[in-house]
């Protein structure tokens, strides 16, 4: 499974193309995310992150928070995520003592809310994304470079993205 995210036009035209492709629309949820890392200045969040997603919405079948430490090997199209850590919590607060706890090298850095739009293309899952004070992307799951590129080329794309959303929102928000 490989992962990309690019740039769009606008979340109305990228939703109409996905639904022209037979894109069933599977959910529209809305999320707060709370970035976590050590106090090293040179911390480089494209290979390694500790996030909380608060779930302000959605129907997903998790608790209401989430905590995910990621490594991701960038590729020339796309991403390969190795997930560390997940564990799911009830409250912020049991995710903030559990990182307290367990991960003492990591401290609260910066946080940002995003809203999505989750589609199923056969098996392919898209999330097209308005994530706050940044643009509009999409994020596609697919089985190879190849097919995701292919996805970006009929869904129409502005432009691929090679960094975490947790390193571009770090430059955004400083």
């Amino acid at each position: 499974m490989i992962e990309g995210r690019a740039i769009i036009e606008s979340i109305k035209k990228t939703r109409a193309s996905v639904e022209s492709l037979g894109g069933q629309f599977k959910s529209n949820y809305i999320g707060r995310d709370i970035i976590f890392l050590p106090e090293r200045e040179d911390y480089n969040l494209s290979d390694d992150f500790v996030r909380v997603r608060v779930n302000i919405k959605s129907n997903w079948p998790t608790k209401r928070v989430i905590l995910t430490r990621k490594q991701t090997d960038f590729r020339e199209i796309g991403k390969v995520d190795n997930v560390i850590l997940s564990e799911e919590f009830d409250t912020e607060e049991e995710a903030f003592s559990f990182i307290e706890k367990n991960l003492p090298e990591f401290q609260k850095g910066f946080e940002y809310e995003r809203e999505g739009w989750q589609y199923q293309l056969k098996h392919n899952r898209i999330f097209i994304e308005d994530i706050k004070g940044w643009r509009p992307s999409v994020e596609i799951e697919a089985k190879s470079e190849e097919e995701l590129k292919e996805l970006f080329d009929k869904i129409g794309i502005l432009e691929l993205v090679k960094d975490s959303i947790p390193k571009i929102m770090r430059r955004i928000l400083r």
